[in-house]
């Protein structure tokens, strides 16, 4: 199947197609705000204004389906998605599939590593949650409160660092020492609301290289911890690093070490299909049964991973 995905969960707009399962294109632009988070509206009309120029570079054939985004994420951004795709749908005459986008992080990992039956870790700006499959995909555990990547972006934002913070947070880390911040699993969850709250007090006590560093440290093995414990529990040997915080080195160092020391395979996506993308909400949605006509589309901000989308859109 030919088809073209989109994507505009929160701060990027992208499109991409895939052909018999392969990435043929994959087109992405992203919002940055001028300060503090994401604007939902500012963001909203950042992707319809580009969602044209976007298009017309990965429309590389015409598409037998539209795939689409339907949630979880910020509201006015999936209705800029869900209006992008019914118009596609109707000006190509062919269906619209409504897309998971948690799901599609998964698909796609999958997909380009060959993982079979994994422990998955998706973590993003968005989302911190290990999943694996028992009758369809569980949540064992996951965020409390922010998410792994939202907590990066905020201490980038303290220290001044431009949009997106994860990267210059990861190349500042590089330098730092270790200092002691708080620790908190609870059972098969996380909390990182409180080790920002406590870096936040940290700085211009310590150096930021230092901050970042310990940060990250103790995030980072707070999803080790959980991440081995699901293994166990499930008896599972494969992890999968799926989202947009999987291209960080630091963390992907340490489910090394953890899966070699267990015996386990380690896998992660590749980082240019890390962050959201439209080609993996493509690839979703070529290997979905759901097909709709463009009129019966619609989205949905608090989708889980464990949502069945067949009986949401059933008649």
């Amino acid at each position: 199947m030919d088809a073209i995905g989109i994507e505009s969960t929160a701060h990027s707009f992208g499109a991409g197609m895939v052909s018999k399962g392969n990435v043929v294109s994959n087109e992405l632009g992203m919002f940055v705000p001028e300060e503090g988070g994401i604007h939902p509206r500012k963001a909203a009309d950042h992707h319809a204004e580009i969602a044209g120029g976007i298009i017309a570079k990965a429309l590389v054939r015409k598409p037998e389906a539209v795939a689409y985004s339907c949630g979880p994420g910020i509201g006015p951004c999936l209705k800029v998605g869900l209006s992008v795709a019914r118009y596609l749908g109707i000006r190509f005459g062919v269906p619209i599939i409504p897309v998971n986008h948690a799901v599609a992080h998964i698909d796609i990992g999958m997909k380009t590593t060959g993982a079979r039956d994994p422990v998955v870790v998706y973590v993003s700006g968005g989302n911190t949650q290990i999943i694996a499959r028992q009758e369809g995909w569980r949540i064992f555990g996951e965020t409390l409160d922010i998410a792994v990547g939202n907590a990066i972006d905020k201490l980038a934002r303290e220290l001044g660092l431009e949009h997106p913070g994860g990267p210059k947070i990861e190349k500042l880390a590089r330098e730092g020492k270790f200092i002691d911040m708080p620790y908190t699993v609870k059972g098969m969850d996380m909390s990182f609301s409180g080790i920002f709250t406590h870096a936040k007090r940290l700085l211009g006590r310590h150096p930021p290289e230092d901050v970042a560093f310990s940060y990250q440290e103790h995030a980072f093995a707070m999803l080790v911890e959980v991440a081995e414990r699901a293994l166990a529990h499930t008896g599972r040997n494969e992890i999968l690093l799926v989202g947009g915080v999987a291209q960080n080195r630091r963390l992907r160092e340490m489910f090394e070490t953890m899966c070699s020391d267990r015996g386990a395979e380690f896998k992660f996506v590749p980082p240019e299909l890390a962050g959201d993308n439209g080609a993996m909400i493509a690839y979703s949605g070529s290997i979905s049964k759901i097909r709709l006509p463009p009129e019966k589309g619609d989205y949905f901000q608090k989708l889980r991973v464990d949502s069945n989308i067949a009986e949401l859109f059933r008649p």
